[in-house]
């Protein structure tokens, strides 16, 4: 009797199938495992910035702040300003050489009316250009060409804002508040060159926030833009767009909130330019804050105010699939979903609104 040695044509295929099919089944899992864990990762980075904001709090008294805008030209050069909160924490994240190495004697800007550029030769071009491992999450991967938008030292990005609150028109859930009302975050905004009359006089301290540190936001993640010409911006995804609104009267939150899409009014690319392009400018455009307008993975919304006030409700995002991780005020974090309610998201971002919320 002759016995076959080798495999018949279609038993070759039957195996190349069988190989097809197993492939197809696990290269979705090995995917999702990975992302489950850069997801875990992007989570402790919020955790390591809810230590770091209460570590602040507890050595100076008050949470950090962001400079919004520099300070008066003097002797045609800039004074102070234009530093984001990330810059204030970075000695509690072991990065206090990187912090001791900023002078913050200068603005972050070759330019006192604005926050762009950061040049080759400014005073903190290497500080700006160090990427901090620490403010990205590895689900964005890293923003390595901001040359092009935020000047030739070329910035390192970040993917983590603060919250600022409600944006100062907001007239509240029913059109109650007084308008404009102060920022109600976590995170002061200041302009270190002008009185505005709604930023809080003084820092956020845990005395401010009445409504409870485990029922208030303080930081977020959101995606950093990547486009480098005004095309490419227009066509990004809505995430990283951002719309502008007027805001000749004041608005409740559900009606800004209406207004902020596609069918009311219109995306502007060069307000959707700078978002995350530079962690260490707190110039409010680079979107180091955000605000409690749109609920996750919606766009951003900007007002006619937007550049010296730090009126720009920046939304968080994330590519995790489903929502984003948040820190809260009193350090812990959780993932918060994108089908999250209105209301409850803006309850979140009050820190002293009395509201009820049931996280």
């Amino acid at each position: 009797m002759r016995f076959r040695s080798a495999f018949t044509l279609v038993e070759l295929l039957v195996v190349i199938a069988i190989i097809g099919v197993l492939i197809g089944l696990l290269l979705p899992a090995t995917q999702a495992a990975r992302e489950a864990a850069r997801r875990t990762l992007c989570a402790n980075n919020l955790k390591q910035l809810g230590l770091a904001l209460q570590t602040h709090h507890s050595t100076v008294g008050h949470f950090p702040i962001n400079q919004t805008a520099s300070g008066r030209s003097s002797n045609n050069g800039c004074e102070p300003g234009n530093y984001s909160w990330l810059v204030r924490v970075l000695p509690y994240m072991e990065q206090g050489s990187l912090y001791d190495s900023i002078d913050f004697n200068t603005n972050m800007s070759d330019a006192c009316s604005s926050g762009i550029p950061i040049g080759a030769s400014h005073t903190n071009a290497i500080a700006a250009a160090t990427q901090v491992s620490g403010f990205l999450c590895p689900s964005d991967g890293v923003s390595k060409d901001n040359a092009v938008v935020m000047g030739d030292a070329n910035p390192a990005g970040d993917n983590y804002a603060a919250n600022a609150g409600w944006p100062s028109s907001a007239t509240g859930y029913d059109g109650k508040r007084t308008i404009p009302g102060p920022y109600n975050g976590v995170i002061s905004l200041q302009h270190p060159g002008k009185s505005i009359a709604w930023h809080q006089s003084g820092n956020t301290s845990i005395r401010h926030i009445t409504d409870g540190t485990s029922h208030t936001a303080a930081v977020v993640e959101r995606l950093f833009q990547r486009a480098q010409n005004l095309d490419e911006i227009r066509n990004v995804r809505e995430s990283l767009k951002s719309y502008h609104i007027t805001e000749s009267s004041g608005r409740t939150l559900s009606v800004m909130r209406d207004r902020c899409d596609a069918g009311s009014t219109h995306a502007d690319p060069v307000e959707s330019a700078f978002i995350g392009r530079a962690w260490i400018s707190g110039w409010t455009p680079t979107g180091s804050t955000y605000m409690h307008l749109n609920t996750p993975n919606m766009s951003h919304c900007h007002f006619e105010n937007l550049n010296a006030s730090g009126d720009f409700a920046v939304t968080p995002s994330s590519n995790h699939p489903g929502g984003v991780n948040i820190v809260l005020a009193d350090g812990h974090s959780q993932f918060i979903s994108e089908e999250i309610e209105p209301l409850l998201w803006w309850a979140l971002g009050s820190r002293d609104g009395g509201e009820s919320d049931t996280l």
